[in-house]
């Protein structure tokens, strides 16, 4: 064989196998958002976190009226679905933090 071909499979390979390692590496990153409290309102990388609606108007104890924990919101928000009655509910957006209410408001909480 060619030592000038099987020397420029070698290379290639280990450019495939640097790049690969790279990407990998890249994607194992977690970035921080950037929370900041300002005057009583939450921005999270510049952006207000949207308010939770009011799904039962006549329940005080509904869902998105007290915060109990991940667990309950993930009841519904880990994936998209639909619940009779109410309609599509979305796939939460972003990574789950400990507590919802750090940043949204919930409707029993908005002045």
């Amino acid at each position: 064989m060619n030592k000038t071909f099987v020397f420029s499979l070698v290379a290639i390979a280990g450019i495939l196998l640097a790049v690969s390692a790279y990407t990998k590496q890249d994607f194992n990153k977690t970035i921080e958002p950037n929370i900041v409290k300002k005057d009583g309102v939450v921005m999270v990388d510049g952006k207000i976190p949207p308010q939770l609606s009011d799904l039962f108007i006549d329940q005080e104890d509904g869902p998105h009226q007290k915060y109990v924990d991940e667990k309950s919101c993930l009841k519904c928000h880990k994936q998209e679905m639909t619940i009779p009655g109410i309609g599509l509910v979305p796939k939460i957006l972003h990574e789950f933090r400990p507590d919802c209410v750090s940043c949204h408001l919930l409707p029993s909480r908005t002045m």
